[in-house]
């Protein structure tokens, strides 16, 4: 609905004068005086155009003493210009102004005359599309639901709209015409009028207790002239609500995860091994904890990659000064700045009158632990990089710099080499984060763990769901030492925490898998272990005894598996079989494994 988009149909006039080339001076102007027209076009006999004439003119020759009888083919305009029905209005006015003509016969597809265009015309015809093109944007802006505030360069309010008056509590026929000073003194608006400088994604919380997020502009015509500023605010309390709602939730679970037991024999570490490579793991995690290293923790989902994080923290100077953890999946774009670096007092209008504290700077002189690291948007990881490096940031509307000493461990279970090669992850970023990696192996890797955490799981489950439930038939215990468990051990504690509601006996059983719905899904692992054993035992026998040979053979077959499953990406290959990626390069070649 553009302006520029009008058409000489929409704006022409279709009554026009239309009169015989044998006509005289005379007749013509008697007639257009009798029926009103100031212009006429001529035909001939054929009826096609052959000229145009004007009142103005013919009066002109008459006064300048014309004969009445002159044929007015001797006098009227035969080198016309024409216009067409659909043609752009704007071009048929700059063709008017070109040429310095008053008006223009329009044509149709069949090159007959429909109607003629007038000076007056065009003006009526833009005065017009102006007017409904004001109705339409007024009705848009009105009606939306955010809030819009336009003030002018003396920063009167010009327009407030409903959105505005249900948001800041003030009618528009209360404020529009008045300062706004005096209604929100120091608002950005004012500021902006003045600098020049938008705001974009801006956070505010309100005095009444809302969220909000503002994006403000001057408003600067053609000419250069700043004409005023204007103002969307869109309350986004909603969603800072789920956002409150999932970190009460995670506190929850991690209030939960402590009291698991998930402790290890020796010591007091919330991360439970007694895998040999694991402990080393951990090992690892204990020495890199004492110092101020930045640390990468990767590994699947469900590992323990935020206990692995507390085991790091717990070891480090800093055990005194607050861990915060962020969900890095969980925070929406126009909210990071003000959640991670805060906010001013002042910035916005209605906001907080002491300003907000974000993580980084609640995080003071502890640490942050940035989970789900891989998942973080590409701008965003940019804001992240710029304070890891200079060490400091701004709080939204702040001019101050705040030092930002806070040590940083990330965790993920994506594979970052593999998304810097797709483009959705910083190469930068991640060095500055990968200056100690800690990677976890999976369960299916350390079944020696699985029965002291489903014995951990059972005495921690039982108390809080108050059942007498002490022992697990070692047949059962054994169908869980066999399962690969995907969800790792997470989900070996969320099956758990299934049976454990449903039984009604004090011990773990055959029946108390049936009864959780998940004795099938253990056996058919169970089944397929045993079909491995029984196929090993042939190719042993088939091999003559060789145990190289079958070594051999099975590692080429799996290798070739876990190629395909991850369609020959070769770090994530390498990642599931638990191999560096140097080695599986090895292999492929020494296997003579086809790429």
């Amino acid at each position: 609905m553009r302006i520029s988009e009008l058409h000489v149909g929409e704006a022409m006039s279709q009554t026009f004068g239309r009169i015989d080339q044998n006509y005289s001076l005379g007749e013509t102007i008697d007639l257009m005086l009798e029926n009103g027209w100031n212009e006429v076009v001529v035909f001939d006999e054929n009826q096609n155009m052959v000229g145009l004439v004007t009142k103005e003119n013919l009066v002109r020759m008459l006064s300048e003493g014309s004969p009445r009888n002159l044929s007015i083919a001797m006098i009227c305009s035969s080198n016309i210009i024409t216009t067409r029905y659909e043609e752009n209005l704007v071009e048929a006015r700059d063709v008017m102004r070109r040429y310095k003509i008053g008006r223009l016969p329009v044509m149709n597809d069949q090159e007959m005359v429909i109607g003629v265009l007038t000076a007056k015309d065009v003006c009526n015809g833009f005065s017009t599309k102006l007017e409904l093109l004001g109705q339409h944007m007024y009705a848009v802006m009105e009606n939306i639901t955010e809030a819009i505030q336009v003030i002018n360069c003396q920063g009167i309010v010009s327009f407030w709209n409903y959105g505005a008056e249900k948001l800041f509590g003030v009618k528009a026929d209360e404020i529009i015409g008045k300062p706004l000073k005096e209604f929100f003194p120091g608002d950005m608006l004012l500021r902006i009028v003045n600098t020049l400088e938008p705001c974009y994604n801006c956070f505010s919380e309100l005095e009444n207790g809302a969220y909000v997020v503002r994006n403000a502009v001057p408003v600067i015509n053609s000419f250069g002239t700043v004409e005023g500023a204007v103002c969307t605010t869109l309350d986004v309390s909603q969603t800072k609500a789920l956002i409150d709602e999932l970190d009460q939730a995670n506190n929850r679970v991690k209030k939960l995860e402590r009291k698991i037991g998930l402790t290890k024999n020796l010591g007091d570490e919330a991360f439970y091994t007694v895998n040999a490579a694991t402990e080393r793991v951990l090992a690892k995690a204990q020495r890199v904890g004492m110092t101020d290293a930045t640390v990468l923790i990767q590994g699947e989902s469900g590992t323990g990659k935020e206990l692995m994080a507390n085991v790091v923290y717990s070891h480090s100077k800093r055990t005194q000064q607050p861990l915060i953890q962020i969900n890095c999946s969980a925070i929406p774009e126009t909210l990071f700045e003000s959640e991670m670096f805060g906010y001013e007092a002042g910035t916005f209008t209605g906001g907080n009158k002491s300003g907000k504290k974000g993580k980084f700077e609640l995080a003071n002189g502890g640490t942050i632990f940035l989970d789900e690291i891989g998942e973080l948007p590409l701008n965003m990881q940019a804001k992240l990089l710029r304070v890891i490096q200079e060490k400091r940031f701004y709080r939204v509307g702040g001019t101050t710099p705040i030092i930002a000493d806070v040590r940083i461990i990330a965790a993920t279970n994506r594979d970052i080499p593999d998304l810097i090669r797709q483009g959705k992850f910083r190469e930068d970023l991640y060095y500055r984060l990968n200056v100690v990696s800690i990677e976890i192996p999976p369960i299916r890797e350390r079944r020696e763990d699985i029965q002291g955490l489903v014995q951990r799981f059972i005495n921690d489950l039982a108390g809080e769901y108050e059942k007498n439930v002490h022992e697990i038939d070692p047949e059962v215990l054994q169908l869980f030492i066999n399962y690969d468990w995907p969800g790792n051990v997470r989900q070996l504690r969320n099956m758990l925490e299934g049976i454990i509601i449903l039984m009604e006996d004090e011990h773990i059983d055959n029946q108390a898998l049936v009864e959780a719905g998940v004795l099938e899904l253990l056996k058919s692992k169970t089944e397929t272990q045993s079909d491995k054993s029984k196929m090993l035992s042939r190719d042993f026998e088939n091999s003559g005894n060789n145990l190289d040979c079958i070594l051999e053979k099975n590692e080429r077959a799996l290798i070739i598996k876990a190629l395909g499953d991850c369609n020959y990406n070769k770090a994530q290959a390498a990642s599931r079989l638990g191999i560096p990626r140097s080695t599986l390069y090895y292999k492929i070649k020494s296997l003579g494994i086809p790429i």
